[in-house]
């Protein structure tokens, strides 16, 4: 057998048996458990209203009511309210996995007795990444079939396309915690100490939450106040399409042509481009962005628009399939693959290089 699969099984075996970790897992699981419940409360509670809304347009029997027709929740709003808890779940797990892996190592003494056997080093480091990774992963998949138990006991079966959402959604969520595991054992393998590699690994997740929120001001400094939204229309520029802007002077009447101001367009087309290229060092905002479409079924991962509520949508029309919104998270794919690489890389490098004595 070759020596990462023996060091993964060991890590494996070690983590079934660990007090912490059971103790975090079940925690985090009972809140799993209680997020989607709440889930299917308000799943039920808008379905109730969506019948009574269609009830009420069928009692009109108009053309305006037969033209348009409530939208009937989609059973995925449960999973939406629980996909929040899901990735509290995959990031508190992954930190709690990886930010001693090697640190305690170090502590304990045992590294020096493990490196004196005849493995090379990366065949330790690699087992130990396997091992962690494949109980996180084992860790997800049963909370994950845990949910989707609760759904079919309650009476919610899903459709094909949302079980394939669903589905791809659980894939997303391995590789966000991936994403925090690799960093967490990047700083177990930098940090002297398990407190010290915990505070690197939560000061990420600090990071990762917080740099949405201050995007806003960093945009401010670095670019300046916006230009005026509308300006005069002159020459060949006033068209139809101008809007007309009735001020008065006096006793006079103004009436001036008024246009979108190019250089205010530019200026937040430049700012959405900023804000999305450093928001993508977020795995949080990354994730997010996914099951904004993924889950919710918008667009686009940076839409606006409110999930869960009810649309009135004219006959014929329906949501943008997956298939046609993929490319659109693939930013943030690609992203989670580079930050958990890069974490990955790093303990690698330091490991291999790790003085011991």
């Amino acid at each position: 057998m070759r020596p990462e699969v023996i060091v993964a099984a060991k890590e494996f075996k070690d983590y079934l048996t660990s007090k912490r970790f059971l103790l975090i897992f079940g925690v985090l699981l009972l809140i799993s458990m209680a997020a989607i419940i709440a889930g299917i409360s308000s799943y039920n509670s808008q379905l109730a209203t969506y019948n009574e809304q269609k009830s009420m347009l069928s009692a009109m029997n108009s053309t305006a009511a037969a033209r348009f027709q409530p939208q009937m929740p989609s059973m995925l709003l449960v999973f939406e309210s629980f996909s929040s808890s899901f990735i509290t779940v995959g990031w508190l797990l992954a930190i709690a996995i990886g930010f001693d892996l090697i640190s305690k190592e170090k502590e304990t003494g045992s590294l020096k007795l493990l490196l004196a056997r005849p493995t090379y080093r990366d065949s330790i480091v690699n087992g130990k990444i396997l091992g962690s990774a494949s109980i996180l992963v084992v860790s997800l998949a049963a909370t994950f079939l845990v949910a989707l138990a609760i759904l079919l006991f309650a009476g919610i079966v899903p459709s094909g396309d949302d079980l394939l959402r669903m589905t791809l959604f659980f894939l997303m969520v391995i590789l966000f915690s991936l994403t925090f595991l690799a960093i967490a054992i990047a700083a177990s393998a930098i940090a002297k100490n398990s407190t010290m590699s915990i505070l690197l690994a939560i000061g990420f997740v600090v990071f990762s939450l917080l740099l949405p929120s201050f995007m806003s001001s960093i945009c401010d400094i670095v670019l300046g106040e916006a230009p005026t939204m509308v300006i005069p229309a002159t020459g060949s520029s006033a068209s139809a399409t101008s809007s007309q802007v009735i001020s008065r002077i006096g006793n006079e009447t103004a009436r001036m042509q008024m246009e979108i101001n190019p250089e205010y367009t530019s200026y937040w087309n430049t700012r959405n481009q900023i804000t999305e290229m450093v928001c993508l060092l977020s795995p949080t905002y990354d994730l997010q962005g996914i099951s904004r479409v993924v889950v919710s079924g918008q667009q686009s991962p940076v839409s606006t628009s409110v999930s869960g509520q009810f649309q009135f949508r004219e006959m014929g029309m329906s949501s943008p399939s997956l298939g046609s919104t993929l490319p659109s998270i693939l930013p943030q794919v690609v992203a989670l693959l580079v930050i958990s690489m890069a974490g990955f890389a790093i303990s690698y490098a330091k490991f291999v290089r790790m003085d011991v004595r």
